[in-house]
């Protein structure tokens, strides 16, 4: 039998790391290996109590425009900005400005021809935000491993801090 390779795989499949652990294997192993200091096995419900307080907690820090620093080197979690604007890339427009979904979700239910063309919608700001993994400060291998995804509700709290003014960054 033929061993598949990674070049053979079918077209849109992403590399995936498939022996990843979750929350529950962590509770689990915690449970197995009794790293508990309470005096009796740590209950799943209060495991998830904790997870999701530590979560919450996180969350607020972030959507404050806080740096995040994670323990045991583990790296940060950060705030960036970045100047927006159209420029000329090898004599094509290059433009970075964000697509406003709102408003060309509108014009495309109200103009066919828009939507036919593709015709998008921009934000003005002048600054793009993103929130990084920082990586640089961490001390374990394998970094390309980590990733971290925010949730809509953090994202839309952030979005929201950032145009109000509440929250400025470093670029």
């Amino acid at each position: 039998m033929e061993e598949a390779s990674w070049r053979h795989r079918p077209k849109g499949v992403k590399n995936k790391v498939r022996d990843s652990i979750g929350v529950y294997d962590i509770y689990k192993k915690i449970r197995k290996n009794h790293w508990y200091d309470i005096g009796r096995p740590l209950k799943e419900k209060e495991f998830y109590s904790i997870i999701r307080g530590i979560n919450r907690l996180l969350a607020e820090e972030i959507v404050q425009g806080h740096t995040v620093t994670f323990p045991h080197g583990m790296g940060e979690m950060e705030l960036r900005k970045y100047k927006a604007g159209a420029f000329m890339v090898d004599g094509k427009l290059k433009i970075t400005y964000p697509i406003d979904w709102d408003s060309t979700w509108k014009l495309w239910s109200s103009d066919a021809e828009a939507h036919k063309k593709k015709i998008v919608l921009r934000h003005s700001n002048e600054w793009i935000y993103h929130v990084k993994y920082n990586k640089h400060s961490a001390k374990y291998e394998n970094k390309i491993f980590y990733q971290f995804a925010l949730n809509t509700f953090i994202k839309r709290e952030l979005s929201k801090n950032i145009k109000q003014g509440n929250i400025d960054t470093i670029w």
